[in-house]
C-alpha cells in the first residue's frame, strides 16, 4: 500500500533506525545523514543534486528512497517530504525556492499541475466521493468553515453548494463568533465541512479540536493526510498541492470540489432540478445577468 504521509518525527526515526543499522551500507548511512540534517532543502531539489552534495550517485539516491526508506519512486519522495515541510516553509523561503529553478516559471507549474492531476486519483476514488456526497446531500443543514487559504475554497464551494442544497451555512472570519455560530447547530442534523490548508491555521485546528469534543458530525477538506498522521482529524478530502511558484495553486483542489458538487446534485435529481429552475426564474426576473437587446 502506498504510503501517504508521515510526519517529521516519523521521518526521523526511520532515517535515525537507517543510521544505527549493522545491515546499513556507507553509502546509504551517508545519505540518510544527510536526509536528516537537510530534508527542508532536500525537498527541492532533484536527484542528482542530492547525489551530488552527498557524494554518491544518482541512481544510488533513486534506490535509497524506494528500497530502503520504500517510497514508491523520488518524486512520491519529494511529495511525502514537501508535505512535511509545507507548514513551515516562509514566504521568504518560498520565494528563494521559486526563484532558484532553471526551468521557465511557466513550464514548471503547467507540468507540475498535470503530474498533480493525474495523482489524484491516488488520494480519493470515485466510491469514498458518492459516499461523501450522499452524507452532505442527505443532512439538514451544512456549516462551511475555512479561515485564510481555506477561506477561498470555502466560500467557493459554499456558492454553488447552496443552488442544490436547501440549507448551507458559511464561516470565514474566524475568530470567537464562529463558536457561538457552532454552538447554536443541531448535532444529528448538521454536518460541518472545515476547509484546513497550509499553512495550517492555529485557529482552525482548535475549530476542529472543538468539533471533535462536543461531538459534531464533520468531514476535512485538506491538502494532505498530515493532520490524520498527527492524530488531529480523519481526512476525508484530501487534494494536493504543490510548492512551486511564490503561493500555492488549488488546481486539484477545485476540480475535485467540482466533482463532488456533481455528485451530490445527482444524489436527488428532482429537488436539485427545482432549486435550479427557481433560481433561474429569479435571475430572470431580476434582470441578474447581462443580455444584449
Amino acid at each position: 500500500m502506498q504510503m501517504l504521509a508521515l510526519s517529521a518525527d516519523q521521518l526521523k526515526e526511520i532515517l535515525n533506525r537507517v543510521i544505527r543499522s549493522d545491515n546499513s551500507t556507507p553509502n546509504n548511512r551517508r545519505i540518510a545523514e544527510y536526509l536528516l540534517v537537510h530534508y527542508r532543502s532536500v525537498a527541492f531539489m532533484t536527484a542528482s543534486e542530492i547525489a551530488e552534495k552527498v557524494g554518491v550517485s544518482q541512481p544510488a539516491i533513486t534506490r535509497f528512497v524506494t528500497n530502503v526508506l520504500g517510497f514508491q519512486g523520488f518524486s512520491h519522495f519529494l511529495k511525502i517530504i514537501q508535505d512535511i515541510i509545507r507548514n513551515e516553509v516562509t514566504g521568504v523561503e518560498r520565494y528563494h525556492i521559486s526563484s532558484s529553478k532553471n526551468k521557465s516559471n511557466i513550464e514548471i507549474v503547467i507540468s507540475q499541475e498535470i503530474e498533480n492531476l493525474n495523482k489524484l486519483v491516488e488520494y480519493t476514488s470515485e466510491e469514498k466521493l458518492i459516499h461523501t456526497a450522499t452524507q452532505i446531500a442527505n443532512k439538514k443543514t451544512i456549516f462551511i468553515i475555512g479561515f485564510r487559504t481555506g477561506a477561498p475554497l470555502a466560500n467557493y464551494f459554499y456558492f454553488f453548494l447552496r443552488k442544490i442544497h436547501p440549507d448551507v451555512r458559511v464561516c470565514t472570519s474566524g475568530g470567537s463568533e464562529v463558536y457561538d455560530m457552532m454552538h447554536k447547530m443541531d448535532r444529528e442534523t448538521t454536518l460541518f465541512i472545515p476547509f484546513i490548508f497550509p499553512r495550517y491555521p492555529r485557529e482552525m485546528i482548535e475549530v476542529i479540536q472543538y468539533l471533535k469534543k462536543e461531538k459534531f458530525h464533520f468531514l476535512t477538506v485538506t491538502d494532505s493526510y498530515t493532520l490524520q498522521v498527527e492524530g488531529i482529524c480523519e481526512c476525508e478530502i484530501v487534494t494536493p498541492i504543490i510548492i512551486t511558484t511564490l503561493f500555492d495553486s488549488y488546481t486539484t483542489s477545485f476540480c475535485v470540489l467540482n466533482i463532488l458538487l456533481d455528485m451530490i446534485g445527482r444524489i436527488d435529481l428532482a429537488r436539485t432540478k427545482d432549486m435550479l429552475g427557481g433560481i433561474e426564474e429569479m435571475y430572470q426576473r431580476n434582470r441578474v445577468f447581462y443580455k444584449k437587446t
